[in-house]
């Protein structure tokens, strides 16, 4: 039975018939990234602070929240974006009081995967995380007893009110009605938010209105999506880029997530389909002939994409946007796994032709005579004329005459194939993601795409994109080397991964769905995953190794270990001995650590006492990796923001010169060299300086009068003198400026 949809343009009002409804023991479900309903949540939040009658949990994952400085400098460099940039955005109304550990005792907020590093040494954020698979929160939130998910929502274009899209987040969505539906008299309301902002996307993710029992409208949900501005890529995240790219193999299938790190994979599939010297160049310098024995059964993947691949990825990066507009992103799967096959062997093109129906016949998919299911089939994909309609075992013509659908027949397939001979099918989807996040332009973009190239994302439930179980014969047959590659903190030299948390057991960010995705690599054919990291990491003013001996507990547990990648090269470990292991991860370490962790092992036992690093694998430093990328034909092809940013120019240089400053002002005698750098340039009125100028008076240093202020001016004047390389463009599509812009 259909639900009765109530419609309201008032979130307040939606709390009442909620609450009439569902009683005062609410376990509200929100999405996670910006699909969340952040009127109808802040308006319950509301009434549940006043009420404490009300017993509310909301479980939920990746809350994004405006930025916030910490320090003089990033106010400045922060307020003039959240007055651009956010300024309609709304909070959630629980995220100050949960900062504060001042949530009220009848309100509790649960979340599986925390926006990263937000958290840490939050009580109240730490206590009530839950450690959970993706693919596990849906079970994990029946058993909580959520009755209510409100999620934005997208309105279809065409203004009927009659379908709605669940757009950036059907991941967990979907998967909660489907269970719902299957739980005989169990009461789940579904509530949306309607956003004509959010981009109507096509496919799985379109509900009838019917399926809601709210639907909150009106101007005041008409507001601007939540932007993640991209963050700079610096040479060890084009490193691991480029090592990245090359285990990624044409025709193959890919999932990267979002960040630096994604971004810089993205680039050099990029740069390996439209600049393939320069990548080859890249790769050769960045790998030696001699250090490719690790490497094993993974040939350097060198070519242009000529069959495309195809993404099959939890989170939709906007990454995967540019590699569509650049011809990589075109390998398409159909939602059938015979079809499927026939495509993956190159029996078949994608093709309604004579050729493809015998295929079909011959393999046993469908009949001869066609049943009218066949039937059905045939004009879904595409491959026969739309026109005909089944009678018993024939077909009947627009005109009333009975046509021979006999496929042994020439003429009957020529009859069958009608108008749709010779072209290409229906159905192709070259993406399937569960959730996107990231700059305005990407939602701009999706909101313009036409309709027929659209129809190629499949924004769909978690459980397809992560999980083999259920439609397992389509999806091995989908994900052809499918190359599933997620970032980690640390790794041990036994190639256990720690991504989501600490030693002392502060969770930085979640489990996600990387365990998901490095599960699935080994169980289809084919598949492997890549875990990246850089090698080093800057804390508290030092330097200190990611690659370590041993660690209180691990993400990925080390019998997943497979594929792992450092900005110093690629270790296969799959099903390699603890001894070689270890062999393979102390190559791709720094080499400042190299000698303390080979100790550690021989003193285990776990690798000979006359081991020694191979010579090719003892200049692993920064420095090598600088001169790799040491020549301006390089440089204009490596920006530091390959995907574009929603960041002015000034703020984009800004973005790169903080981020490094944040790292040496740690120790005093880092931050020194760089205030009387700084001093000097803020007296420099030459040329040259023009740009550092430009970025102090975007932080409103120009005109300070303060020794305080005038000592930061002069930290942030010295950074980007030092940091920022103007060989280096900011975006792609810039060109390449030399030193006297």
């Amino acid at each position: 039975m259909e639900k009765e949809t109530r419609r309201l343009d008032c979130a307040e009002a939606c709390v009442d018939a909620v609450l009439e409804k569902v009683g005062k023991r609410i376990v509200l479900g929100l999405p996670l990234g910006i699909g969340k309903a952040n009127h109808f949540a802040n308006a319950l939040y509301a009434r549940a602070a006043a009420d404490q009658s009300i017993s509310l949990t909301i479980f939920t994952a990746l809350t994004l929240e405006r930025p916030r400085g910490k320090g003089e400098i990033q106010r400045r460099f922060i307020q003039p974006l959240l007055d651009r940039l956010y300024n309609h955005y709304q909070d959630l109304a629980f995220t100050d009081p949960r900062h504060r550990g001042q949530l009220p005792p009848n309100i509790e907020v649960c979340e599986f995967f925390m926006q990263p590093g937000a958290y840490v040494h939050n009580a109240t954020a730490q206590q009530s995380y839950v450690s959970s698979n993706y693919t596990h929160v849906t079970r994990d939130l029946f058993d909580r007893g959520v009755n209510v998910v409100a999620q934005m929502v997208a309105p279809d274009p065409d203004g009927s009110g009659g379908a709605y899209s669940l757009s950036s987040n059907p991941d967990l969505t979907l998967p909660i009605l489907r269970e719902a539906a299957a739980r005989k008299d169990y009461e789940l309301y579904m509530l949306g938010e309607v956003n004509p902002q959010l981009p109507f996307m096509p496919g799985d993710s379109v509900l009838e209105a019917g399926d809601f029992d709210f639907l909150l409208e009106g101007d005041a949900f008409d507001t601007p999506l939540f932007c993640a501005p991209t963050t700079p890529v610096n040479f060890t995240e084009y490193s691991l880029g480029f090592h990245v790219a090359s285990l990624v193999p044409d025709g193959g299938t890919l999932q990267v997530g979002i960040g630096a790190i994604g971004d810089a994979v993205c680039h050099a599939l990029r740069l390996r389909h439209e600049h393939n010297d320069l990548y080859r160049g890249i790769l050769q310098d960045l790998t030696s002939d001699d250090s490719l024995q690790y490497r094993q059964r993974l040939p350097m993947e060198t070519g242009t994409f000529d069959r495309g691949l195809y993404g099959a990825s939890e989170m939709v990066p906007p990454g995967f946007l540019h590699l569509r507009r650049e011809g990589i992103l075109t390998r398409e799967v159909y939602p059938d796994a015979s079809l499927q096959s026939l495509l993956d062997s190159g029996a078949v093109e994608a093709i309604a032709d004579e050729q493809l129906l015998l295929a079909l016949r011959d393999c046993g998919r469908i009949s001869c005579p066609l049943t009218q299911a066949d039937t059905e089939f045939l004009q879904s994909i595409g491959a026969i004329d739309p026109s005909y309609s089944w009678r018993g075992h024939r077909l009947l013509s627009p005109d009333g005459e009975e046509e021979e659908s006999d496929l042994h027949s020439a003429h009957g397939r020529r009859r069958l194939l009608g108008s749709r001979a010779g072209q290409k099918l229906r159905g192709g989807t070259w993406l399937h993601g569960g959730f996107y996040l990231g700059p305005s332009s990407m939602y701009a973009e999706l909101r313009q795409m036409p309709e027929d190239e659209l129809a190629g994302i499949n924004m769909t439930a978690i459980d397809f994109i992560n999980d083999l179980l259920g439609d397992t014969e389509l999806k091995i047959a989908q994900r052809q080397q499918a190359r599933f590659v997620n970032a980690a903190m640390m790794v041990t030299l036994n190639g256990a991964v720690v991504s989501d948390g600490l030693a002392d057991a502060q969770v930085v960010s979640g489990v996600g769905g990387q365990y998901n995705f490095v599960a699935q690599a080994h169980q289809l054919p084919g598949g492997r995953s890549a875990i990246a990291l850089a090698s080093t990491r800057e804390s508290h003013g030092e330097t200190r190794s990611n690659i370590v001996w041993e660690y209180p507990h691990c993400t990925i547990p080390r019998h997943l270990r497979d594929i792992v990648v450092t900005e110093y090269g690629v270790a296969d470990l799959r099903g390699k001995s603890d001894r070689d292991v270890i062999a393979a991860m102390l190559a791709i370490c720094d080499s400042r650590f190299q000698e303390e962790l080979l100790e550690k092992a021989r003193s285990a036992g776990k690798i000979e006492a006359d081991f020694t690093i191979p010579l090719e694998f003892t200049e692993n430093t920064p420095e090598r990796i600088r001169a790799a990328y040491n020549t301006d034909e390089r440089l204009a092809q490596l920006p530091y923001f390959p995907l574009g940013t929603d960041f002015t120019e000034e703020e984009a240089l800004l973005a790169v010169a903080l981020g490094r400053l944040k790292v040496h002002s740690k120790k005093w005698w880092k931050v020194v060299p760089l205030a009387l750098a700084g001093r000097g340039a803020s007296a420099d009125r030459s040329k040259e300086a023009d740009y550092i100028h430009r970025c102090l008076e975007r932080m409103a240093f120009e005109d300070t009068d303060t020794f305080e202020h005038r000592l930061e001016g002069y930290l942030v004047a010295g950074a980007l003198r030092r940091f920022v390389d103007l060989r280096r463009p900011l975006t792609v599509d810039e060109p390449p400026r030399g030193s006297d812009a």
